[in-house]
């Protein structure tokens, strides 16, 4: 039964959401491109995800990103990279893009402009599929099919675009003060062309003029110090984070639209992290709606001095909806970061912009 729910997903005529990771932060060029050369020198990011295990071939989903940092033209540029299969039929759509990030900074402030441009490939295995008109009620598949696959592969371009603010400040939360909290707000925008009438027709497999929709994402997280905890270089904090996607041909009519809202938070100390999340479609839980607990662990560790890695694990388990017997949701992700300062456009600056401007610290962001 699965099999068949998971082919009309996958080539039927309804709308399909994009793939989402339950670690966001850990892919933050495919979450928002402004996030492209975040952290100085050179960085590499991968992650593997896999969706409704208990499903013949569910959903598997890895990408790849390269990031560097350009401090002299306040500017990043990256590269990245991914892939998903699902089904029986190995529908496969692969995505390749390129992204830049300008950086506004100020004394406590940074803004982040990103856009993406991605070349996108989708490729499908017609072999693999057992259509009504080949089965007989008593032998089975013995039949040959009328249907006439159009194509067995389509290419198209999309274009995606975000904006994110970062800045520092002091909080006054349960009659205390928290110095020093970290902020991070984010707006991403997929699938550009969709928004003005493009690439209608571009991903269909079978000629119809079926075409990707818009997705809006909003998220936004802090990382709030637990100074009266902290002793020493020992330290303690706790990050509440939020995102909300909305996919569909009209952002704004909500009830029409895919939507997920991601919400929870994070405790760390010296690095290593555990964190659990809620995931619904509506804000606020409803049992008609499928749902999932995310439980996350990993470590973020900065060694021979400056260069970073970080790794992270996490777990859905779905309580309620066909996701609670398709199986349950895995998903690893790591993050190398060299410390070179040395900008490729002439002079080095341990991390100063063209005009003496530092950027925010970055270690307390994922």
């Amino acid at each position: 039964m699965f099999t068949i729910i998971l082919g009309f997903i996958c080539l039927g005529q309804a709308t399909a959401q994009d793939p989402s990771f339950s670690q966001f932060y850990a892919n933050r060029i495919y979450l928002n491109p402004a996030f492209t050369g975040l952290e100085s020198g050179l960085s590499v990011a991968g992650v593997s995800r896999m969706q409704w295990v208990n499903v013949d071939q569910g959903f598997r989903t890895y990408g790849f990103s390269a990031e560097i940092q350009e401090p002299f033209i306040n500017s990043g540029i990256g590269l990245s990279f991914f892939h998903n299969t699902q089904g029986l039929a190995q529908l496969n759509a692969t995505s390749i893009g390129m992204s830049y990030a300008y950086l506004i900074p100020m004394k406590k402030h940074n803004i982040h402009i990103g856009i993406e441009a991605n070349w996108n490939q989708k490729r499908v295995d017609w072999d693999k599929l057992i259509f009504s008109d080949q089965l007989d009620q008593v032998n089975g598949n013995v039949y040959a099919t009328s249907f006439t696959p159009v194509a067995d592969k389509t290419s198209y371009t999309d274009f995606n675009m975000g904006v994110l603010w970062r800045f520092n400040s002091d909080m006054n939360l349960f009659k205390r003060r928290f110095r020093d909290v970290h902020h991070s707000i984010g707006f991403s925008m997929s699938h550009l062309p969709a928004l003005f009438g493009g690439n209608a027709g571009q991903e269909s497999l079978q000629n119809l003029e079926t075409k990707l929709t818009p997705r809006m994402t909003f998220h936004a997280g802090s990382m709030i110090p637990l100074t009266y905890f902290n002793r020493g270089k020992n330290e303690l904090m706790i990050s509440p984070n939020f995102k909300a996607d909305v996919q569909g041909d009209g952002l704004f009519k909500f009830k029409d639209n895919l939507q997920v809202f991601t919400y929870g938070a994070y405790l760390l100390y010296n690095g290593y992290y555990v964190g659990a999340l809620y995931q619904n479609k509506n804000v606020l839980s409803h049992h008609k709606n499928t749902n999932a607990w995310i439980l996350a662990f990993g470590a973020y560790v900065e060694y021979n001095k400056g260069k970073k890695m970080f790794i992270g694990f996490s777990y859905d388990a779905n309580t309620t909806g066909v996701g609670a017997r398709a199986g349950n949701v895995y998903e690893i992700a790591f993050r190398w970061t060299g410390n070179s300062t040395v900008s490729i456009f002439g002079g080095s600056g341990g991390g100063k912009r063209k005009n003496g401007k530092r950027a925010l610290d970055c270690y307390h962001f994922f």
